[in-house]
């Protein structure tokens, strides 16, 4: 069944999405130069090795410490070498880089085949699916995000996703390339809002991760998704308008800048918290800088 034929009732909400820094550096290809938070950086030394088993007596092995910020360091150093940064800090160039890949994993038709994997629900990647869903939100997301900048490398290797700030950015990106039969009708025209600096500040200040991405999702998400007004708007054909991924890398981090200051996760367990169609789990995603990238 193509996306064209599938029911009202497989289309929740008619298709609408519902109501409700660490490292610090930008590339060198964007011609800025990288700096670093140390005080971010310990918080985020601090949870990595807050994650290790301790031995039985509730102590970490004596080798581990060295091992793990050797490693650490390793993996600091790999995230300062792709950074995401923010949409207006791009140079014409830099758009034009973004553009340029777009295009060409489009046309080679594996563009379209990754944003069709946002149509199949069964993913339960959204609060609409249950409670799971809810906790598989930022995981699965902060997983397919990495999936299309991925992509993105495999033909412009320097590139990483930029991210729109729309609490303080009120334009959408229309300068994204837009493939053929993607919508962008008037912004804010069907309904939908841009949320504020003190929402977004407001979310980051609930300790709880539950509450945190439950509010993120309804409050902040879903509203700019449905302001958009377009082929974004529609839950199962998002995907397909490259500005989604602008709207999910400052999704991913609202979330990283929450980590910074909470140790919450997803309560997830078994299958549920494998990230399908792909075999991470929901903890394999759970740090930015073991995933290898950072935000400026």
């Amino acid at each position: 069944m193509t996306i064209d034929q599938t029911t009202t009732a497989e289309r929740p909400f008619g298709g609408r999405f519902p109501d409700r820094a660490e490292l610090r550096r930008l590339q060198d290809s964007w011609g800025l130069q990288p700096t670093l938070d140390p005080e971010a950086a310990a918080v985020r030394f601090d949870h990595h090795l807050a994650s290790f088993q301790p031995e039985p007596n509730g102590t970490i092995p004596e080798q581990v410490p060295a091992e793990v910020a050797r490693n650490f360091v390793v993996q600091l150093a790999s995230s300062l070498t792709r950074v995401r940064i923010d949409h207006r800090n791009l140079d014409q160039a830099g758009r034009d880089r973004f553009n340029q890949a777009l295009q060409q994993v489009h046309a080679s038709g594996a563009y379209e085949r990754l944003a069709a994997v946002h149509a199949d629900m069964s993913h339960r990647m959204h609060s609409m699916s249950g409670p799971v869903g809810t906790q598989r939100f930022l995981p699965w997301h902060r997983r397919y995000l990495l999936k299309l900048e991925d992509l993105l490398r495999s033909v412009q290797p320097a590139l990483t996703v930029p991210y729109w700030d729309y609490a303080n950015d009120h334009a959408r990106p229309d300068w994204v390339w837009r493939p053929p039969n993607v919508v962008r009708d008037t912004p804010g025209a069907a309904g939908g809002s841009l949320p504020t600096q003190a929402i977004i500040d407001g979310l980051l200040a609930r300790p709880r991760y539950t509450p945190f991405t439950s509010h993120l999702e309804t409050d902040a998400h879903n509203q700019v998704h449905n302001w958009c007004n377009g082929t974004i708007s529609d839950i199962m054909e998002s995907a397909h308008d490259p500005i989604f991924w602008l709207l999910h890398a400052n999704v991913d981090h609202i979330w990283d800048r929450w980590q910074l200051n909470h140790t919450g996760k997803p309560t997830l367990t078994g299958k549920d918290a494998v990230l399908d169609p792909w075999t991470s789990t929901a903890s394999d995603v759970n740090s930015t800088t073991i995933l290898g990238y950072s935000y400026a």
